[in-house]
Order: C-alpha cells, then sequence, then structure tokens
C-alpha cells in the first residue's frame, strides 16, 4: 500500500458513537487510538516497502520521494494551530481531540517524514547503497510500531531515555550528535515528556538539514527554579530569521516553539556564542499545562 494513499484520513475529524457528552479524557484517548491505527495500517507499511537490500538504490530513492512527498501535503494541508483561549463543554472535546491529532503530526514530520526526505535526498548526496536505506526505514517502522503501542502509557519523567534515543536516531545519519546530562529537574507530566522530545529532534533534525552543523550537543539541566530545561547546540550556519518568525508550516514554529508552548512551556532559538544555534526548551512550572 503506497503511502500517502488515504492519508487524510490519519486527521479527519470522527464523531464520536453515541456519547452526547464523552468525558474530555476519553475523547481524547479514543482519538488516540484512532490515529495510531491509521498510523499502523498506511504510514508502517510505506516504510517497511523500502525495506528491499537486494533492489536497486535509485528505485528506492525514487520510491521515498513520492512518499515523502505525500506525506508532507497531507501534513501541511490538516495542520491548523490550538486556539488560545480555553474552551469547555462540547469545545473541550473538540479541543482534546485536536491536542491528540497535533500531537501525532508532529511527531509523524520529526520521524517519519525526515527519514523519508534524507532517503530520498540520497543521504543529501552522501550516496546511500540498499542496504542503509533498508536499515533507516526499517529501524523507523519499528519505532513507529513501538510508539503506537506505547501512546497509552507514555510515562511521566522518562525525558532522559527519550533524549537518548533522539540522539541514537540521529547517529544513525552519520552525525555526531552528543548527550551531556546533568540533574534533571521537576518530575514531568508525558506530555511534557513528549512535548521536550519532539522539539529536541525537531532542532537536530534542523541543524543536520538546514544549518550544516558538523557537531550537535544535546544539554538536559536544571534550571535556578528548579525546572527542567534542555538545550540544543550546533555548530552550523546559524539561525534564518525570517523563517524563525515567519514560520507557519511543520518546522521551527510548529514544531518547537508551539510545541513547548502547548505543554505550558517556553522555548527559544538564538545565535549561539562563537557561531551556530542554540535552542533552549524551559519546561513548565511544577509539572503543570
Amino acid at each position: 500500500m503506497a503511502l500517502g494513499r488515504h492519508a487524510a484520513m490519519l486527521v479527519a475529524s470522527d464523531e464520536l458513537a453515541d456519547q452526547p457528552r464523552p468525558d474530555i479524557e476519553a475523547a481524547g484517548v479514543s482519538e488516540r487510538r484512532r490515529l495510531g491505527a491509521r498510523v499502523r495500517e498506511l504510514i508502517v507499511p510505506g516504510l517497511e516497502q523500502l525495506v528491499d537490500p537486494e533492489a536497486q538504490p535509485q528505485d528506492l530513492i525514487a520510491r521515498a520521494g513520492e512518499q515523502s512527498q505525500r506525506l508532507r501535503a497531507e501534513l501541511e494541508h490538516e495542520h491548523g494551530g490550538l486556539q488560545d483561549e480555553p474552551v469547555k463543554g462540547e469545545d473541550a472535546i473538540a479541543h482534546a481531540r485536536e491536542q491528540e491529532r497535533e500531537w501525532v503530526r508532529g511527531h509523524l514530520h520529526d520521524t517519519a517524514l525526515q527519514i523519508l526526505e534524507f532517503i530520498a535526498g540520497d543521504g543529501f548526496g552522501t550516496g546511500l547503497s540498499a542496504a542503509k536505506i533498508s536499515h533507516l526505514a526499517g529501524g523507523a517502522a519499528r519505532d513507529l510500531r513501538a510508539w503506537i503501542d506505547s501512546a497509552d502509557t507514555r510515562a511521566a519523567g522518562q525525558l532522559l531515555a527519550e533524549l537518548e534515543q533522539v540522539a541514537a536516531e540521529a547517529r544513525s545519519l552519520n552525525r555526531t550528535v552528543r548527550l551531556v546530562t546533568s540533574e534533571l529537574g521537576q518530575r514531568l507530566t508525558g506530555e511534557q515528556v513528549a512535548a521536550i522530545t519532539g522539539a529536541v529532534r525537531e532542532a537536530v533534525n534542523n541543524a543536520r538539514k538546514h544549518a550544516h552543523a558538523r557537531q550537535v550537543i544535546i544539554r538536559m539541566d536544571s534550571a535556578e527554579d528548579g525546572r527542567t530545561v534542555v538545550t540544543v547546540t550546533d555548530d552550523g550556519i546559524g539561525i534564518d530569521a525570517e523563517r524563525v518568525a515567519g514560520g507557519n508550516g511543520l518546522g521551527l514554529s510548529h514544531s518547537i516553539v508551539a510545541r513547548m508552548r502547548r505543554v505550558g512551556g517556553h522555548a527559544s532559538l538564538e545565535d549561539a556564542p562563537g557561531g551556530g544555534t542554540l535552542v533552549t526548551l524551559l519546561a513548565p512550572r511544577h509539572g503543570s499545562t
């Protein structure tokens, strides 16, 4: 099954069956499971199509290009911001379901889409063998399956393990990424862990794709007020001010700034001392959202 076929169903809104006023949390869980089923049915098989060590690399690269274009078009077409003001009643149910869609869209952008575009670009001109493509696509498919299976149990406080996974993913793309950890600040909710992890993954991807960084350092520490702070520093060409200020797509503005804002945290992007980019992610106070 081709990736992206009927992919609009990933973000389409379904009515919750026979529940005039369902519990808000139940609505979110229901939407999460529905989206997970669609990812398992459509996105994972598309990645698995690229797992063929005996194929011609150019054939797999062309297939990845088609799939990445479809997935990006679907994600960007359905992208929409969350409401800024608190909502109640039925609107709160719609809000909860939209949060789940945002979570899924962001994760797909930062994982499946990034891998597909890397393959489609032949490793950004470095040259990929069929075996390497199979390794990358197969790993992404396995990670997506595991992510779907754990969606209902987003464990709080597992930030270090998640950041280690991000660093490992980045190293598989032949980039030097170093993770430096100190004492973790306050305990985080599962949603906050997911938001910080997704923002870090996007920052690392941006350093590789756009800043052409040779080295990226992810640092987890505790701020003076006890909150958890994570920084991503690269030695690339620096930030694009217009891209940061005006981005309305699924890149810096959405995957970093808006993602942290949704869980009550804060994100900033600035020039790093000595060159490159510094991304700072600050967790919410007292684990609140």
